[in-house]
């Protein structure tokens, strides 16, 4: 059946009631990443760094000046647009690093590989809230992870300080943290049946997420 196209009026009442709003402008460029199933899109005003199970939207300044989340994301678009990294189904972020491996200036290698990082870092814990004894636990550690680090960044330097020795100084932190936790299994030893089960669930999951980032993929082009 042929989808009813909105009146005017329609789309100004979902655009006055839209919990998020980010309108293109003559600054909007953008990327998606088929095999990361990453979307990275700015415009003047802000950046918008999407799977298709969430959505980061950072404005381009905060009180402090230019927002350091949207000008490396920027930068991220501007080097995969200007580097042969296209595909049938849209950009190859492995792709794109190959070709920046090779180049004999390894700046912008060196730049894409510390935002992949920076990346990662903000997608790997948004899902890891939830019942399990397991995903109880991760939650707390994560948590007890970022007081260590920030105790040791926070802390006065009446020294310097090196990389190794912040280390280990946030691992004295964890360390002294986790002394005195009850300890208890949270992850229990598996069966082949039900790793061979799970891995059959993780491919079909894996399936059902590509099919659905194409699905939205090509509602947005």
């Amino acid at each position: 059946m042929e989808q009813k196209k909105e009146t005017r009026a329609q789309i100004e009442r979902r655009l006055k009631n839209a919990l998020v709003f980010v309108p293109r402008d003559k600054e909007y460029s953008s990327v998606y990443f088929a095999d990361k199933g990453l979307r990275l899109e700015v415009t003047s005003e802000s950046c918008v760094i999407s799977t298709a199970f969430h959505i980061h939207v950072f404005n381009a300044y905060t009180t402090s000046g230019i927002s350091r989340p949207y000008l490396y994301t920027k930068r991220l678009i501007d080097i995969a647009n200007e580097n042969n990294c296209a595909t049938k189904d849209g950009y190859s972020f492995s792709a794109l690093i190959d070709v920046l491996k090779n180049k004999e200036d390894k700046s912008e290698y060196n730049l894409v590989v510390y935002i992949d990082w920076w990346i990662f870092n903000c997608f790997q814990p948004l899902y890891s809230i939830g019942e399990s004894e397991a995903e109880s636990f991760l939650v707390y550690e994560s948590y007890l992870h970022n007081i260590a680090r920030s105790s040791v960044i926070l802390s006065e330097k009446t020294e310097d300080i090196t990389n190794k020795q912040f280390v280990e100084a946030v691992i004295k932190n964890m360390n002294d943290f986790v002394e005195n936790i009850d300890e208890h299994v949270i992850f229990h030893k598996k069966t082949d049946d039900e790793l061979i089960k799970e891995n059959i669930e993780a491919i079909q999951e894996q399936e059902q997420e590509q099919a659905m980032e194409a699905q939205v993929n090509g509602s947005q082009d």
